[in-house]
């Protein structure tokens, strides 16, 4: 056997391992999620990786490899995942439901440094004080920006505070070397999740798993004071509705009594008070 035709024997049985393990995992955890891990410092995600173990389970792998193992597969939802697959794909498996699974994946931030075109995500801040930069090429660039200096103990100092980026503008190769000059790290990254499901099969979109408890919560709240409002509306008689209609009916007939003056023990007292008031408005305009 040619070494070409050994690599490639190798090459085959790696992929068949990868969506071996890969079966294994659906099988055992109830939570598929897809995630974009661009830009996460390798140490930073081995950190997450043993954080979450072993509840958590990330696996990298080929997108091709991705859609094979799902074909392969008969677990129900995987096939519309599929269709949510990222640039740089990571799979999260997870005994956690979906929506913890995404605070627990999402919340975890890293600091990294910007590249040229990159957005500011708030404003770019150089703060006043002494830097460990020595003087050469880097304080003619500082200058060309604008940023006052001062040299003390052989060092660069910032003279006072300075914005070199705006919230959504776009870094500059200058502002992005002298950022790294300065060990400023101005932007935070962290897996970008594109879809999940249940252990049910149930596909669920970034757009609902970023939705918090509180924010759940609130929506059910406001579901059921506008089905009661309605109800009550249309007179639908239940124990919800029973109470706030029997109360409206009140206040209703006593509106009616009151205003065709029907006199009963429950009227009289505010038929009294209706005609005080209008008599002292009667006085008030006779001795105007």
């Amino acid at each position: 056997m040619s070494l070409k035709a050994v690599r490639k024997s190798k090459a085959m049985k790696r992929k068949e391992e990868i969506i071996e393990k890969f079966l294994k995992l659906v099988r055992e955890y109830p939570t598929v999620m897809l995630a974009d891990f661009s830009r996460i410092p390798a140490d930073y995600f081995e950190r997450i990786r043993r954080e979450l173990s072993p509840d958590v389970k990330f696996f990298v792998m080929k997108k091709t490899l991705f859609k094979k193992a799902c074909e392969i597969c008969d677990r129900k939802g995987l096939g519309e995942l599929s269709k949510k697959i990222p640039q740089n794909l990571v799979v999260i498996f997870s005994r956690r439901d979906p929506f913890e699974t995404y605070r627990l994946v999402t919340e975890r931030k890293v600091e990294v440094f910007m590249k040229p075109g990159d957005l500011a995500e708030e404003d770019v801040v150089l703060p006043a004080g002494p830097t460990d930069l020595a003087p050469g090429p880097i304080l003619m660039d500082l200058r060309a920006m604008n940023v006052p200096t001062k040299i003390q103990g052989g060092k660069i100092a910032i003279a006072e505070t300075v914005t070199v980026l705006k919230k959504g503008e776009s870094a500059s190769a200058q502002i992005v070397d002298l950022l790294k000059a300065l060990k400023i790290k101005p932007l935070k990254v962290g897996f970008k999740v594109t879809g999940a499901i249940d252990g049910e099969g149930l596909v669920y979109s970034p757009e609902v798993l970023s939705i918090t408890k509180e924010e759940i919560l609130s929506l059910i709240q406001l579901a059921h004071f506008r089905t009661l409002a309605l109800a009550i509306e249309i007179g639908e008689i239940n124990r919800h509705t029973v109470a706030p209609l029997a109360q409206r009916a009140v206040r209703r007939a006593l509106a009616l009594s009151l205003g065709i003056g029907w006199v009963s023990d429950i009227t009289l007292p505010l038929l009294i008070r209706k005609a005080v008031q209008a008599a002292k408005l009667l006085k008030e305009k006779i001795n105007f």
